[in-house]
């Protein structure tokens, strides 16, 4: 299997993370730019976009949700996304943080049109607003409590890593203490330090 990712990509590296994490080694990792529409990327996924999960049989799978429930079912044995249990306070926190990674990529992509002079400041605020009631709802929600490894900890580590990187005059880090000094202990993951973008 192949999985077509960008360094930068915060989607990318959660299912790198969790690929990682779960000790895959059958799943060969192929740095692409999504921007070239390379014939390989396109053949795999017709949205030229990343993550990109080609299988053995020639099918792919695509958006890192989809990609994150495969491997955890096929090699995981289910590990962080139980059908025998389904917890939907944890799918719901799932889904909040996967909105929060949406609108962190917006921003970068609302900043970047500044240089054509395009750049909206409503949505700016807009996505930096809610990034940031995200986060107060997650440092109550008990997230990164879990004295084990959850889904939602590698996709909030990976959101927040992205900020730093990509946002770094958001003052996160203000809004939410409990949070960051969470991260502080929790970037030390292996899985996290392999995968962090240079």
């Amino acid at each position: 299997m192949k999985l077509f990712y960008s360094d930068a990509s915060p989607y990318a590296r959660c299912v790198r993370a969790v690929i990682r994490y779960l000790s895959i080694t059958t799943i060969i990792e192929i740095q692409t730019n999504p921007l070239e529409n390379s014939e390989l990327l396109l053949d795999a996924n017709p949205l030229a976009k990343i993550p990109c999960l080609l299988l053995n049989d020639g099918s792919s799978l695509f958006d890192s949700e989809v990609i994150l429930r495969f491997v955890d079912h096929e090699f995981g044995g289910n590990r962080f996304f139980d059908k025998t249990d389904i917890s939907w306070k944890k799918e719901t926190q799932f889904s909040l943080i996967k909105g929060m990674l949406d609108s962190a990529v917006a921003l970068r992509q609302e900043q970047m049109r500044e240089q054509e002079g395009n750049r909206s400041p409503f949505w700016c605020a807009r996505f930096e607003q809610a990034i940031l009631r995200g986060l107060s709802s997650v440092e109550h929600s008990g997230i990164t409590t879990e004295s084990s490894v959850t889904i939602q900890q590698i996709m909030l580590a990976c959101l927040l890593e992205y900020l730093d990187f990509r946002h770094a005059d958001m003052e996160w880090r203000k809004v939410t203490p409990a949070i960051s000094i969470w991260l502080d202990d929790f970037e030390d993951l292996p899985v996290l330090k392999s995968t962090r973008p240079s």
